[in-house]
């Protein structure tokens, strides 16, 4: 019967054979109270961690880097992967009152900052109001009839995919009224 130890020890052998076969170097990382460890060596409560090929450099022009051949597949995975982290209508405040106004403008902020070729779509009272181009992120609406309104804001990327799309929010306008006397001041 074989020994635990000499056991555990012929296996971490042949695995840090194996990986050496196919390009990875093993080694082993701990923590203690000194700080962080890494090792060669297997060590007590250490986990085994497989490094991959170190890069190499070569002179030959013909031969295109891995990096190189790389950028486009990463470009193409990160405009897939990118995602807004969030976009609010930013102005006018939840549930402002506007007094006496002719006009509102209405601004959206989408964070991460909006990408050059998305657009910004402003859905006011449940009609769509596209911007006059893609940069835009704030639409002055007038005129603005008086009342409640409803606005929300979606951005859009450039195939027409809704990327991000802000929370609702009211803002009240008050006009005065012609049939309405003035109050005077005591």
């Amino acid at each position: 019967m074989l020994c635990p130890v000499r056991t555990r020890m012929t296996f971490l052998f042949l695995a840090a054979a194996a990986a050496t076969a196919v390009g990875g170097t093993i080694t082993y990382r701990w923590v203690d109270t000194d700080g962080v460890h890494y090792s060669d060596q297997p060590h007590p409560g250490a986990e085994q961690i497989t490094l991959s090929r170190s890069q190499t450099y070569s002179n030959d022009p013909s031969e295109p880097s891995a990096a190189a051949s790389a950028r486009p597949a990463r470009a193409a995975r990160d405009n897939a992967e990118f995602r807004y982290d969030s976009c609010a209508v930013m102005q006018p405040a939840q549930d402002q009152v506007l007094i006496n106004v002719d006009s509102v403008t209405i601004a959206v902020q989408p964070q991460p900052p909006k990408r050059s070729g998305d657009r910004v779509v402003l859905s006011l009272d449940g009609r769509a109001i596209e911007p006059e181009s893609n940069e835009q992120q704030e639409f002055r609406i007038a005129p603005v009839e008086r009342g409640t309104h409803t606005v929300a804001a979606t951005v859009r990327g450039a195939d027409g995919t809704n990327l991000c799309q802000s929370a609702a929010l009211s803002f009240h306008v008050r006009q005065p009224t012609v049939g309405k006397p003035k109050v005077q001041p005591h």
